[in-house]
């Protein structure tokens, strides 16, 4: 019985040997693909967050919630700025990047990167529809969270039963709105 015990415990041990050694080669074979993927996607969201977006230019994130802060330059003039925010929602962290015009010191759109948010409830904020109220918001107040149609420029509809959500993409997005009226805005570049 001894010998049975020792001899399926070796091959046991080969085989998770084998495996380990397996899934390690896949992991190191597929890491290039998955950072130019992740790259490939991160290209395209500022494309989608400011639409005008020109040559970009890294700048000092201010930390706290905001985690990536992109100038973008056009014929050598500032023309908007990209920020990258990550909040809480219900489920975790969200990421968010939000775009914004240097004309007019608009929102120009958000893109919900990542969350772990509930299907059908506060997942819903990645649907273009809820995105879509962002666009064109006045930087000027502070957003808002609510639960009617908004009267106020500066409100936001929130998710139905995702209010939590809702919020911590507001906030996320209000910390972005503090830093560039404090750093970029009204001719501060």
């Amino acid at each position: 019985m001894s010998n049975l015990f020792v001899k399926y415990t070796g091959i046991l041990a080969i085989i998770c040997g084998v495996s380990v050694g397996l899934v390690a080669a896949a992991n190191e074979g597929t890491k290039d693909t998955i950072a130019k993927k992740h790259q490939a996607d991160v290209l395209a969201a500022y494309k989608v967050v400011l639409p005008d977006v020109g040559d970009l230019k890294k700048l000092q994130s201010p930390g706290g919630l905001i985690t990536d802060v992109q100038q973008s330059t056009k014929n050598g003039k500032v023309n908007g700025y990209i920020y990258t925010v990550t909040p809480s929602g219900y489920g975790g962290k969200l990421t968010i990047m939000l775009g914004i015009s240097k004309d007019g010191d608009k929102m120009t759109g958000i893109k919900i990167m990542s969350h772990s948010e509930t299907p059908g409830l506060g997942a819903k904020s990645t649907e273009p529809a809820w995105q879509a109220q962002f666009k064109d918001k006045p930087m000027k107040d502070a957003l808002v969270v609510t639960k009617q149609d908004p009267a106020k420029p500066n409100e936001v509809k929130a998710i139905t039963a995702a209010t939590i959500t809702s919020r911590g993409v507001v906030s996320g997005l209000n910390a972005a709105r503090e830093d560039y009226m404090k750093n970029h805005a009204n001719g501060k570049d």
